[in-house]
């Protein structure tokens, strides 16, 4: 996982985003990204400027820190209902962060809907682990949303195998 070191080398330097937006040229929109770790990529014209004023060198704009994870559903119970019905997963996640390993259990709640005979749509209520949930907060939010992505993907495959589902079904997160 890439971040950007912008907010740590703002703060040694004691130097405002508005302060380094009229002295570079660059918009404060695009720092504010940079240093809140939301942005998607960068310009190399804005990465040539931010290592020339700040007197760095890239390496030190940019850290590379280990994020790496995997989630098994171990565990899926329906607990029936008229309608719609309610499923009831344990996914058991493993994450790696700065060479820290967590391996913890998060349980999950779906509720699936019908229309007509097909059920056509799910809700998810993921609960995380005090843990896991330190991690989520700590990482760019573009690494979260993958994070998340990937472990919502994962449980709905498990439903959707399990009892038989079309798998365009439209899954939301609450």
């Amino acid at each position: 996982m890439i971040k950007c070191n912008l907010a740590v080398l703002l703060a040694e330097r004691n130097i405002k985003i508005s302060e380094l937006s009229k002295r570079t040229g660059i918009s404060r929109t695009t720092l504010t990204a940079l240093n809140q770790n939301q942005s998607k990529g960068i310009q190399f014209d804005t990465f040539d400027t931010l290592c020339s004023y700040l007197k760095i060198s890239p390496n030190d704009l940019f850290i590379q820190e280990t994020l790496e994870y995997d989630f098994m559903v171990i565990d899926i119970t329906k607990w029936e209902e008229q309608s719609p019905f309610t499923v009831d997963a344990s996914i058991q996640a493993e994450i790696k962060y700065k060479n820290v390993v967590l391996s913890e259990l998060i349980a999950c709640r779906a509720i699936l809907y019908h229309s007509g005979f097909e059920y056509t749509s799910m809700s998810l209520n993921i609960i995380y682990p005090e843990h896991i949930l330190e991690i989520l907060n700590s990482i760019p939010i573009t690494f979260r949303t993958s994070l998340e992505e990937e472990l919502i993907e994962s449980i709905k495959a498990e439903i959707v195998v399990k009892y038989n589902l079309n798998e365009n079904i439209d899954v939301q997160v609450w």
